[in-house]
């Protein structure tokens, strides 16, 4: 009876694990790469997020390294043309010009002497009371002089730039709108001090990051339509520059605003509104090519529909596709717009398996 009693226990325990099991089964949650049932033909619109600039931004930095001793700026300050912004500690490129002005100074003295010298010479030569080498002796002391007096001048040229260097002017007027270090720090050569743009609103345009799918069929000159979610209304758009290189999988496309307002200022968030295809093509729906599956049904795919946060819910639907395009199968029946299919790992899926979509690269 005792042993009749262990073996019902152990049956329970066994029992109780086993259902925990399931339940873990159950919550874990596959992550899935997934695609989208889009419009192919006809005009179709697309939107992407950015953010407006300053067409006339400038990044200033020092060309020589030091110590910052002056920073007369603060962000949204209005500058003037050639107003001193910042400068570095000047002691010892001073101390150094003041030396080069010394040489400079000594080495016209030098040449003075050498011209007035040989200016006697030749006329004692040419009366025939000077030698020959005497007048080629005072000839080169004279050139050597004018060597050294015009590398002096060479180098206080270079010092006075050396100087120049440790001082940041205004290349514009305008309005500072970042400015990244502060007074009695060290900044090395070609470090970004404060960022400057013009006050002008007509200077402002757009830039967003257009996907790789999307990026061939952007050209400059085209239009957008540009939406300022803080502000009223919609502005119009011209791109003026398509990136050729990616940044974090996207390309950077700029749009200039031709209608802009003085509330539009640099930084704020934006919805640029691209409009791609051919009016004159007939739109039909396009699915990707590795969400499509056949068995012995036919032709299926699974739709993911959204259960809760960031879960889907997979189910198989059959389809009727028809011929094979650059971006995908034509879908003829079995799909709507704009919904998302799993394309890989197919064999694996099945009616309501709970899933997560993988972020796309």
């Amino acid at each position: 009876m005792k042993n009749l009693y262990i073996a019902l226990l152990s049956l329970f325990l066994l029992s109780g694990c086993g259902n925990s099991s399931e339940e873990q089964q159950e919550v874990l949650v596959k992550p899935i790469k997934y695609g989208v049932v889009e419009s192919f033909g006809g005009l179709t619109t697309r939107t992407f997020n950015g953010i407006t600039q300053s067409g006339s931004e400038t990044k200033l930095s020092f060309r020589t390294g030091g110590l910052i001793t002056r920073l007369n700026v603060t962000v949204g300050q209005r500058i003037k043309k050639g107003q001193l912004l910042a400068q570095l500690d000047q002691t010892d490129a001073l101390l150094a010009l003041q030396q080069v002005q010394a040489d400079v100074a000594n080495t016209q003295i030098q040449l003075e002497t050498a011209s007035s010298s040989f200016e006697r010479i030749k006329q004692l030569y040419q009366t025939n009371n000077a030698s020959l080498s005497d007048y080629e002796k005072a000839r080169s002391t004279l050139s050597n002089a004018q060597s050294s007096y015009e590398i002096s001048l060479k180098r206080l040229d270079l010092q006075q730039s050396q100087v120049a260097y440790t001082t940041i002017a205004a290349p514009m007027s305008g309005i500072v709108s970042s400015v990244n270090a502060e007074a009695n720090e060290v900044v090395s050569p070609g470090n970004i001090i404060l960022t400057m743009s013009k006050e002008n609103a007509n200077d402002i345009e757009a830039q967003a990051g257009i996907p790789e799918k999307y990026i061939s069929q952007v050209r400059q000159g085209s239009s957008a339509k540009i939406r300022i979610p803080t502000l009223s209304g919609e502005f119009d758009g011209v791109i003026t520059e398509v990136g050729y290189s990616s940044s974090g999988g996207t390309y950077p496309v700029i749009a200039s605003l031709t209608n802009t307002r003085e509330e539009v200022r640099p930084g704020m968030p934006v919805e640029v509104t691209l409009t791609f295809g051919d009016e004159e093509q007939e739109e039909q729906l396009i699915v990707p090519v590795k969400a499509v599956g056949k068995d012995e049904s036919g032709q299926f795919v699974y739709v993911l529909s959204p259960v809760s946060d960031e879960v889907y819910a997979a189910k198989k639907m059959s389809v009727e596709i028809g011929s094979l395009m650059s971006e995908g199968f034509i879908v003829r029946s079995g799909l709507t717009q704009n919904q998302i299919v799993a394309v890989a790992g197919l064999r694996t899926l099945y009616d309501g398996m709970k899933v997560s979509l993988l972020t796309q690269q």
